[in-house]
């Protein structure tokens, strides 16, 4: 990745002085371009023609506009509860999984989560529309367009519409909201619009090749990491057992604990085999929960609990099922020894007393205890069979299909649509050979030509995933972005409407302070989630 981005790095430091240079020697002077910072700017009267045609229909668009100042202000809402409640949370997150600079950075090739091409082409496609959408409106309200063109960073970085600043100043403040409002709102409609396409007639029509389980989550270090099994891998056999089901997997009695099982499993197109240490494996341990204080840590296989052996995950929830709340029971753990290179007891861990699973509940999470609830031994872990989280293939299906499915209240709703913009994060987009060799398209998207349906998939959420982050990053309340201009003129009508007796230079004085307070609280709240965890880690 560091070699990617290098290369990267330095194409557009060549490309910067290249730019320069020419801009010096007046080279490209004479096709209407110039330097601008690091950019080639191509300045063109082209396509105004074509702003003014699409400017005829102005009731659409003053419809338009009010509807997007609507969005504008919802979103510009949703927005700053967000960055507030995440500002909250800082001194939870350990230093070393703070973000990074390049993390807030939304450049393709810089930013590791953002796929070059496919970001490219979203960024293209956001900043087009995004300029367009302003000189529509900057047409309807009856002021000039100076002109229009591109700017080129090695490649098309975005287009740009620069209207009349001096008219754009002087026009009357619902004219000028609604220049500012339509950009990010076309933004987020557009990206939304992708989101539907993306899922609901692309993704709705693939099914899976095979039903067997995946790998969707492993941990470092764990007996599948060490085997070479990897995210996608689609589980077919353990030990001679067919494993059709998660349920075959998840019930799957095999060797003992800290023994080896042998596996098949298809991986990007091929049926391969491993030998894997078989066993429940720990993945994390909570802090000061039963597990913890019995010495227990993660990567620590559970040969037994409560004298019973503990051959797979249905073992381990038998087992505790059959305590309660503050019982002590024998608990055998095994821990990889890399100078033999098997797994053998710790003799430092000997028992554990259990908490209550109800009262664990009722403090950290009170709102998932029903009348179904069950309370038995609680012991602060999670874990997985060899280390390995699986799912059965529809599940992930599903998420990338129907991500609603399921919700049914405002914090579902919530959570529902934070995975769909997190699926990058957990490596379903870009979807690649790894998940598409296990899925097809059926119906009319089985005609296209082989890879050319998940190509188009991945361009449809890109382009959603770059909308909507352009959209939402535009609608913050700081200036220089349309949200700032917007909180600006929003409260200086307000300011005009509610202190009648005020002058307009004092007004002006005190929507000018207020708006500059606000943005540098703007830019310190997205500055905190860098710093925060690095400070109080």
């Amino acid at each position: 990745m560091y070699e990617d981005i290098l290369l990267v790095l330095l194409a557009i430091v060549a490309f910067v002085f290249f730019v320069r240079l020419a801009d010096r020697k007046g080279w490209i002077k004479r096709y209407g371009m110039k330097a601008y910072g690091p950019f080639l700017m191509w300045n063109t009267q082209r396509g105004k023609s074509a702003i003014d045609r699409l400017a005829v229909p102005k009731r659409f668009w003053l419809s338009y506009a009010a509807v997007a100042k609507w969005i504008c202000a919802v979103v510009m809402f949703l927005m700053m509860a967000l960055l507030m409640w995440e500002a909250t949370i800082v001194d939870q997150i350990p230093a070393e999984s703070a973000p990074g600079l390049e993390m807030m950075l939304g450049i393709p090739g810089i930013n590791p989560i953002i796929p070059l091409w496919y970001g490219i082409l979203g960024l293209l496609v956001a900043i087009v529309i995004h300029e367009v959408a302003h000189g529509i409106l900057t047409r309807v309200g009856n002021m000039d367009i100076r002109s229009m063109g591109l700017l080129l960073l090695i490649v098309p970085m975005g287009a740009f519409v620069e209207p009349d600043e001096e008219a754009l100043v002087k026009a009357d403040k619902r004219r000028r909201m609604n220049v500012y409002a339509v950009g990010p709102a076309t933004n987020i409609i557009v990206g939304l619009v992708c989101a539907l396409v993306f899922s609901s007639a692309m993704m709705g029509s693939v099914e899976p090749v095979r039903d067997n389980p995946i790998i969707v989550s492993l941990a470092d270090d764990s007996p599948a990491d060490m085997a070479g099994l990897r995210f996608g891998a689609q589980i077919v056999e353990m030990d001679g057992e067919t494993i059709s089901t998660y349920d075959d997997f998840y019930q799957f009695s095999g060797p003992d604990p800290g023994d080896k099982v042998n596996v098949s499993y298809y991986f990007e197109g091929e049926l391969r085999t491993a030998e894997v240490f078989s066993g429940v494996l720990l993945t994390s341990v909570s802090s000061g929960y039963p597990a913890d204080k019995a010495g227990l840590e993660p990567g620590m296989i559970i040969y037994s609990l409560n004298d019973t052996v503990i051959r797979n995950d249905s073992d381990l929830k038998a087992a505790l099922r059959s305590t309660v709340g503050g019982q002590t029971v024998n608990v055998t753990a095994l821990v990889y020894d890399r100078d033999v290179g098997q797994y053998v007891p710790e003799p430092s861990v000997t028992n554990v007393t259990l908490m209550s699973r109800l009262a664990y509940y009722q403090e950290v999470s009170p709102g998932t205890i029903d009348g179904d609830f069950e309370d038995y031994g609680f012991m602060g872990i999670n874990s997985a069979y060899m280390g390995a989280g699986v799912n059965d293939p529809n599940i992930i299906l599903d998420r990338l299909a129907t991500p609603y499915a399921g919700a049914n209240d405002w914090s579902s709703y919530v959570t529902s649509s934070l995975r769909y913009i997190a699926l990058p994060f957990y490596g379903l987009a870009p979807l690649t050979s790894t998940i598409t060799d296990l899925y097809e398209p059926q119906g009319a998207w089985s005609a296209l030509p082989d890879g050319t349906f998940w190509v188009l998939a991945n361009c449809a959420y890109w382009v959603f995933w770059i909308n909507l982050m352009v959209g939402m990053t535009n609608v913050l309340p700081a200036v220089p972005l349309d949200g700032g201009y917007l909180f600006r003129d929003g409260l200086d009508a307000l300011v005009k409407r509610f202190k009648k007796n005020t002058s307009e230079a004092e007004r002006v004085k005190y929507v000018g302070k207020i708006t500059y307070a606000l943005a540098m609280f703007v830019l310190f709240l997205i500055l905190w989630q860098l710093i925060g965890p690095r400070l109080l880690g």
